[in-house]
């Protein structure tokens, strides 16, 4: 059986969804950290902040999923130089899309006020460990770390998006899209 000329639809979906869902957590981690806001306001946007997040690794778990359930397009790159560097760019995305939503979440089980995890206020999510000032601090500062490493695979994502849409014209991004690819439809 050939490949595909283009992702899944469900993966396409959930690709552009998690998407939204990664600037929406970016936009809102400003007005956050804001302490000039009462507490009710700020509980309320760390709670909808760890929902998106958890929402986010559901979403990249069944991304995940998806690529070992249904056949994938072949690799866009015949270049192997450029095929590794985009391989490990999109492993780098993956990584960080879970592991942004557990180090929060440890995070939020180690603090030392225990605040509970409400998904969307619909059911508290239970926390894996307890207090721990020490995983705390750890976690807080590899959450912020991955958040930046997150935005450099990121900007390297769309930097490569637009040479293969700007420079090269290559029909790459009808891939992860709905619709034509190479002028037939799929």
């Amino acid at each position: 059986m050939s490949e595909p000329a283009r992702w899944h639809p469900a993966s396409v979906v959930l690709h552009w969804l998690t998407l939204l869902l990664v600037l929406f957590q970016f936009w809102i981690s400003g007005p956050m950290r804001d302490e000039s806001r009462d507490l009710i306001a700020r509980f309320e946007l760390y709670q909808r902040h760890k929902s998106v997040g958890l929402t986010i690794a559901l979403f990249v778990v069944l991304r995940l999923a998806l690529r070992l359930a249904v056949p994938q397009p072949e690799s866009f790159e015949k270049n192997r130089w450029l095929r590794a560097a985009a391989g490990t760019v999109h492993a780098g995305l993956y990584l960080c899309l879970l592991a942004l939503p557990v180090t929060g979440l440890l995070m939020a089980a180690a603090a030392p006020i225990q605040i509970p995890t409400l998904y969307f206020g619909l059911f508290p999510v239970p926390h894996p460990i307890g207090p721990n000032p020490a995983i705390y601090k750890q976690m807080l500062w590899l959450h912020d770390q991955l958040g930046n490493i997150l935005i450099a695979l990121g900007t390297a994502h769309v930097a490569a998006v637009a040479v293969h849409m700007l420079l090269w014209r290559d029909g790459l991004l009808g891939r992860m899209w709905f619709g034509r690819v190479d002028g037939r439809n799929v």
